[in-house]
């Protein structure tokens, strides 16, 4: 079931991009649809990876769950924001604006990527300890 909804957030990401660009370029709709279409494909990918992790009997979300979904989405949204930039431009330079933007994103993803592996990792090593503190209580009773 969760590799169905995966297959209709994509799917749907996808939609949001190509009606996006077709608006922007076809139809000489304004930049603010592209603007819109990185915050919709944010919100969906967000939403679709939290709905995926609650389970269904007691509709509780972990911790892993809501980093997972933070992390998708800012990773998603990066891509479809540098492949916008990148590939969908109309010749020349980028206003500084747009250069400053992905610089900065750039980083932001960096740091959520290196706290997420991070966490993994500390959770990993202090995780045998936890569990051998909590065992230690429960003898001790």
């Amino acid at each position: 079931m969760k590799q169905k909804n995966l297959y209709w957030m994509a799917g749907l990401v996808f939609l949001i991009v190509v009606i996006s660009y077709a608006l922007n370029v076809y139809l000489q709709v304004s930049n603010v649809i592209l603007s819109l279409m990185l915050v919709a494909v944010g919100l969906v990918t967000f939403y679709g990876t939290i709905g995926m992790g609650v389970n269904k009997k007691d509709r509780k979300l972990s911790k892993y769950d809501l980093r997972l979904a933070i992390v998708l989405s800012l990773i998603t949204v990066y891509i479809v924001l540098v492949g916008t930039v990148v590939f969908f431009k109309k010749g020349g330079e980028l206003p500084p604006i747009a250069q400053t933007m992905i610089t900065h994103f750039t980083t932001v993803i960096g740091v959520v990527i290196a706290f997420y592996f991070g966490a993994e990792a500390y959770e990993a090593v202090n995780k045998p300890v936890e569990e051998s503190e909590e065992e230690a209580g429960k003898k001790e009773e």
